[in-house]
């Protein structure tokens, strides 16, 4: 079996390559702009083809791809680990100061110096350099424009760190329709560049603040350590910085940059997020419900991405999971996908009525489901249209009436005591500012991990409903109750959501992207029960379904289900 991280790996190597190669094509146009000169255009298109080939470029290429690799790691360190649990301010500012993200922060500041010093080294000008021969002294002066534009591109570095990676959850992003990678690129450029240029206002003007506040205390420093003369007006003063026009210079390198990283982003989502075909039966390679089971991981969400796909337009392998195993006769390929499916659903469910609940324990039954099972199937009703293969009354359920009994230890009281202290604790307005629960952060953490859940469920649906005309055996009709309970109990609870009188009001959204996650997860639901009910409205009612569930389809039924 392939080793977990061994498709990611491959796939972040294929998008180093292609971001090496867009870059180069970005430092390429650059090096033509730089070098125009309408006048002389033989000069223009020789001065520029000797900068692409010469030694610099070369250079310049073999830094970039150091980066790319470098920014790869970073990448893939956090798409391959589940997303951290951050709901307090306290949390968050240990989160900031963690090991990983001082080196991360280290790196991306080195980064941004080599990026800026690989833009500037390509102008016509000497900003690359510190030293200069000075004028009116015998010896070396500073270049305080090169310090200015060196120690810049460290903060460049270091604010896009923080702002995509620290201060927001860095989560691939999957397109609902996969499109060709040079189409999708194509189509992303001038957002790209729009963007770049857009963003890079606001950490060039904070660090031009910083720079007139305390830019004396660098430039002293490297003035002593190289020992340099400064002849020309100091940068830490507003006049001879808005003189020099170096901001503008730094603007535009910011762009550059913040447009050299987007596209490195776009690339690596691009290519990380293409569809895979997992097979679904596989001694050697990773099969689709074992790839499932890795939810919370990358393989989880090519898994959930590729069970929708393959569900809605590949019946080759749907046969292949409606296909019983020789010998045995048993629906193998069906059970275990349907396991892992099922879990998906039912972990979710739980998270959300657990928040429903205000964090309070939510009694549920530990297979996600309700006591449809005590109700005999009514096999007699059983036409030939709708086959099953269980279609032997199933036996009643014991009922284990002291389960949820509470065994009222001396353990116990005190561990409910020191909880309830705590949590009074955590309610003082000092206290509670740094160690209190964030609004909706739990909810919104939730949602950014909802995609699978959505691929799951209509990837589900649509084998359910193909199942009707392709599944000769009935392996599918037999667990029909179960993937209607678990669907209308997370359909139900999710309702919940949009109703602020049934949620706390610290779970209330105010995100507008979690917000359009909720509401797509809401829709994909909904679709996904109409798809089954409608598809087997003939028989809904052979099928063994609590009361309650039935209660819940008749909308769907009726079609009044909004």
């Amino acid at each position: 079996m392939e080793a977990k991280s061994e498709i990611f790996s491959q796939r972040l190597i294929v998008a180093v390559l292609w971001n090496i190669g867009l870059q180069t094509l970005l430092a390429i146009l650059l090096i033509s702009i730089i070098q125009v000169d309408l006048i002389h255009p033989i000069s223009w298109i020789t001065a520029a083809f000797s900068e692409i080939f010469g030694w610099k470029m070369g250079l310049n290429i073999v830094l970039l791809g150091l980066v790319s690799f470098f920014q790869a790691y970073i990448y893939g360190n956090y798409f391959m680990i589940p997303l951290p649990k951050y709901f307090t301010r306290f949390s968050i500012f240990l989160n900031i100061f963690s090991l990983q993200n001082v080196t991360f922060s280290i790196l991306y500041a080195l980064s941004g110096y080599f990026t800026m010093s690989l833009y500037s080294s390509l102008a016509k000008n000497n900003f690359n350099t510190l030293k200069k021969k000075c004028d009116y002294y015998d010896g070396q002066c500073l270049i305080e424009q090169s310090l200015f534009l060196q120690f810049g591109g460290m903060w460049i570095g270091l604010y896009y760190f923080l702002n995509s990676h620290v201060f927001r959850p860095t989560i691939p992003l999957f397109s609902h329709v996969y499109q060709d990678k040079l189409q999708q690129i194509k189509l992303a450029i001038s957002n790209i560049l729009s963007t770049g240029f857009k963003n890079s206002a606001m950490p060039v003007a904070y660090y031009c603040i910083f720079y007139i506040l305390w830019g004396n205390k660098p430039r002293a420093v490297v003035s002593d350590v190289y020992s340099l003369y400064l002849e020309d007006p100091p940068l830490d003063n507003i006049l001879n910085l808005c003189r020099s026009g170096i901001w503008i210079g730094l603007w535009f390198y910011t762009s550059l940059f913040f447009v050299s990283v987007y596209t490195m982003k776009t690339v690596f989502n691009i290519v990380l997020t293409e569809p895979m075909k997992f097979p679904i039966e596989s001694d050697i390679s990773l099969t689709l419900h074992n790839a499932l089971a890795q939810k919370s991981q990358f393989n989880g969400y090519l898994a959930a991405q590729d069970l929708r796909i393959m569900s809605m337009s590949d019946s080759a392998r749907r046969l292949q999971i409606f296909t019983l195993s020789l010998p045995g006769g048993h629906p193998r390929n069906w059970s275990n996908l349907l396991e892992k499916c099922l879990d998906i659903i039912k972990d979710f469910t739980k998270e959300i009525e657990y928040l429903n609940g205000d964090g309070k324990p939510v009694d549920i039954d530990t297979t996600g489901q309700r006591n449809f099972m005590s109700f005999s199937p009514k096999s007699t009703l059983y036409t030939n249209n709708l086959r099953n293969m269980a279609q032997s009354p199933q036996l009643l359920e014991l009922k284990d009436h002291n389960k949820n009994m509470v065994d009222n230890t001396f353990a116990t009281t005190v561990k409910e005591e020191c909880s309830t202290m705590l949590h009074k604790l955590c309610q003082k307005p000092g206290i509670n500012y740094f160690f209190g629960e964030l609004t909706d952060t739990k909810l919104k953490y939730l949602l950014t991990q909802s995609q699978p859940v959505m691929w799951t469920c209509e990837g589900l649906a649509f084998v359910v409903a193909a199942s009707l005309r392709e599944d000769k055996y009935g392996v599918v009709q037999n667990d029909l109750p179960k993937i209607m309970t678990n669907l209308i109990n997370l359909k139900q609870n999710l309702d919940k959501l949009t109703k602020p009188g049934l949620i706390p009001r610290k779970h209330v959204l105010s995100d507008a992207i979690a917000i359009k996650l909720r509401n797509a997860l809401i829709s994909t639901v909904k679709r996904c029960i109409y798809k089954i009910v409608l598809t087997f409205s003939k028989y809904i009612h052979e099928i063994p379904l609590d009361p309650d569930i039935q209660i819940a389809i008749q909308p769907f039924l009726l079609c009044k289900e909004a």
